[in-house]
Order: C-alpha cells, then sequence, then structure tokens
C-alpha cells in the first residue's frame, strides 16, 4: 500500500475512496490547465503563447482522469449490515467488495466475490446481470494470461451466495487463494 493508494482495491472501503481521489485528481489537473493559461494570458495579454499550448496539452490529461472519475463514480457501495454478513460468512476466505468489470459490450458489478485456489463466486443485486456473458468474459480474460481449472458462478441470490460460501469456508484449502486470479480480477475491474 503506497501514499496515495490509502485502501487497496476489494477492501470495502476501496470504492469511496477511489471515487474521492479520481474526482480530486480530476479537478486539480484542470485547474492546473486554467492556472497555466491565466497565467500566459496575463503575462502576453494575449493567448497566443507558448502556455497556451502547454495548457491545452494539459487538458489530455485531465480528460483521461475525467474518464476515471466517472467509471469510479459508477461503482456503487454496498450496506454495512450487507458487509458484515458477508464478513461472517467468508470465514477467513480472500473476499472482494466493490468489484465492478468493464468489457466492450457490458459491465459488469459484484457486489462481493470470493477467489479460492479453484473457483471464483461472486455476488450481484444487479437484475440485468448477464451471467452467461460474464462468464465467458471471465473466461476469455483467464486464457490470455494462461489461467485454467477455475470455477466462476456469480449469484443474485443473497442466501444463496452466503450458503455456498459456507460450504467454502468448511473445506480443507478454503484459505489457499489463486495469486493469479486476484490479479487478474484486479487488472480488469475498476
Amino acid at each position: 500500500m503506497s501514499f496515495l493508494n490509502k485502501y487497496t482495491k476489494g477492501q470495502y472501503e476501496y470504492a469511496a475512496y477511489n471515487k474521492k481521489k479520481q474526482l480530486g485528481y480530476t479537478i486539480a489537473l484542470y485547474a492546473l490547465s486554467a492556472l497555466i493559461y491565466l497565467m500566459g494570458l496575463i503575462t502576453t495579454g494575449s493567448n497566443k503563447n507558448l502556455l497556451t499550448i502547454v495548457a491545452v496539452l494539459g487538458i489530455l490529461p485531465a480528460s483521461k482522469m475525467l474518464i476515471s472519475a466517472i467509471m469510479a463514480c459508477r461503482v456503487k457501495s454496498c450496506s454495512l449490515d450487507l458487509k458484515e454478513e458477508l464478513d461472517s460468512a467468508s470465514n477467513g476466505l480472500h473476499g472482494m467488495y466493490h468489484v465492478y468489470f468493464t468489457s466492450y459490450d457490458i459491465n459488469y458489478y459484484l457486489v462481493h466475490c470470493v477467489i479460492t485456489t479453484d473457483s471464483m463466486i461472486g455476488y450481484t443485486d444487479d437484475k440485468n446481470f448477464d451471467f452467461k456473458k460474464f462468464e465467458e468474459h471471465l473466461d476469455k480474460h483467464m486464457k490470455i494470461d494462461g489461467i485454467s481449472n477455475i470455477l466462476i458462478k456469480a449469484f443474485d441470490n443473497k442466501d444463496a451466495y452466503i450458503n455456498r460460501l459456507g460450504q467454502l469456508s468448511k473445506l480443507d484449502d478454503s484459505s489457499k487463494t489463486n495469486t493469479k486470479m486476484i490479479e487478474l480480477v484486479n487488472n480488469i475491474s475498476v
């Protein structure tokens, strides 16, 4: 964990923190470009100067950061009550909160997911969640990263998900995780 990343992706607090961080960076970059433009305008009396070019070029990273901020704002947080319920059901499993996968066609939001050595299960409260396309999306990325033999399953029923968490936590190797799969999830999610 670095100075700029107070929380890591997957922690419950990360979604709210990431929204604030991305919005702060976006505002700062646009303000810096505006300040550079105004400095050039004030010092030369015209906008035909080198600082105007620098200010316009500064809009590019600011706009890229704006896209990141918009994506961060799309990730919604679950309630603390649900978090406590999922934490107690996870019982030592590697859980991740607010996992938002993006693809060209559709985005997939998991409130919570757990990754073990041979499976990844997740819970979504999205009523329009396309389970088949989600599994295909992850399978495609797993093949690219050379990950195989991982069962992918998403639930839209909280009780069924909590029941499955209980079953996984009772297995002998439930405390072990697949680090390559965790890296993959972190790389392809917001």
